[in-house]
């Protein structure tokens, strides 16, 4: 019977395990020309670990990194950087509002950005994350989900350097959402 395998991290768990095994090894059984740099991709992404020159191992889940927080940061990161005029809304306002003490998520797995953009700006913007490789239409449940939410007038405010809708949305939300937000009034930064 004939098994296939959907990834490279599958080869590696049925044909090594977490034992060690080498770059030629591997480009050997999987056909793969470029295993050297495939070995080395996983290693940044925190599956595997290299153990000496050309020597690998395949990292048991207690052992890899969370790499979940570096990858929201990129993130933020690009989304910052986009073109025209944003804002951190709903609960991403919240949660610079708080200097991120309140958090809320559909789960742990999922970070959810959520930026006001000047209606007219949304083709731009689509093409704007295309260039990134990210999209805002992705129906993914692990990862990060970016909504832009059209508005006709952008006000925009600053805390803690970035943009964001005002205190008094912040609050007016909170408010108007005591289910999801709950204590989250009390945490609201004074602070400009």
């Amino acid at each position: 019977m004939r098994v296939l395998m959907s990834s490279y991290l599958d080869a590696i768990d049925r044909l090594y395990g977490t034992s060690e095994f080498t770059v030629r090894d591997f480009s050997a059984r999987v056909a793969n020309p470029r295993a050297g740099k495939l070995l080395s991709d996983l290693k940044a992404r925190g599956h595997v670990a290299r153990i000496g020159r050309g020597r690998y191992r395949r990292l048991a889940p207690s052992e890899r990194p969370d790499l979940r927080e570096f990858e929201w940061r990129r993130i933020k990161a690009i989304l910052l950087g986009g073109p025209g005029a944003k804002a951190w809304a709903g609960e991403s306002a919240v949660e610079l509002w708080t200097d991120g003490r309140y958090r809320t998520s559909p789960s742990v797995f999922v970070r959810v950005f959520k930026l006001a953009v000047p209606r007219a700006s949304l083709p731009l913007w689509d093409r704007y994350l295309r260039t990134k490789g990210l999209s805002r239409s992705s129906r993914r449940r692990i990862g990060v989900r970016i909504e832009l939410l059209p508005v006709q007038d952008l006000k925009v405010t600053f805390h803690s350097g970035e943009p964001v809708v005002s205190r008094s949305a912040v609050l007016g939300l909170i408010r108007s959402h005591p289910a999801i937000f709950a204590n989250a009034e009390e945490l609201v930064s004074d602070r400009r």
